[in-house]
């Protein structure tokens, strides 16, 4: 096995090590877990983040740091209230001068934000740099580029409940904002 192999099999295996000790350290989650007015849960999600930009294969060379906006979350968590999966409105996610891209996720129970952030990444297996994969296709990498968008530098998240159906769920939504 080459070092290029091994390179590409740490990268690919650090994503999900880096998710599992977020894991580990939320084993309980409550509402209060997930809030996004807690700046624990701000860092958290912006180190998360970071961490897997800087680990995209192959290496983006203007990649930008992320950094939470307070702007943006307002704005997410605000949409996060609506309880519509359906993409929301650009001008509704739109922060002093720029516009922000958006990923959301439905779920019937409370669950982690590395375990959202970490399904958006998963994308990642059906990417292929320099690829768009077709409309025909059943699969979807648009939470990922989105996640990984180099030009991307702020970010804002919120969850809200949503008891307007059969079962309670939880919408998260996270505004990604570029230049």
């Amino acid at each position: 096995m080459t070092m290029h192999h091994c390179l590409f099999l740490a990268a690919g295996f650090l994503p999900v090590l880096i998710i599992r000790s977020y894991e580990a350290k939320q084993a309980i989650v409550t509402y209060d877990t997930v809030r996004t007015d807690s700046p624990t849960v701000q860092g958290e999600i912006v180190v998360l983040h970071n961490t897997l930009r800087r680990g995209v294969i192959p290496p983006a060379s203007n990649m930008l740091k992320m950094s939470w906006s307070e702007e943006a979350a307002q704005n997410a968590n605000k949409l996060s209230k609506y309880c519509n999966l359906a993409v929301s409105n650009a001008l509704k996610r739109r922060i002093t001068n720029t516009f922000c891209g958006e990923n959301k996720h439905l779920t019937t129970y409370l669950t982690t934000w590395s375990n959202v952030i970490g399904l958006w990444y998963n994308e990642s297996k059906y990417f292929t740099h320099g690829e768009w994969p077709s409309e025909d296709d059943d699969i979807t990498v648009d939470h990922y580029t989105q996640l990984i968008w180099a030009t991307s530098y702020l970010i804002g998240c919120g969850v809200s409940l949503c008891c307007h159906r059969i079962l309670p769920q939880y919408l998260y939504v996270c505004h990604y904002c570029h230049d």
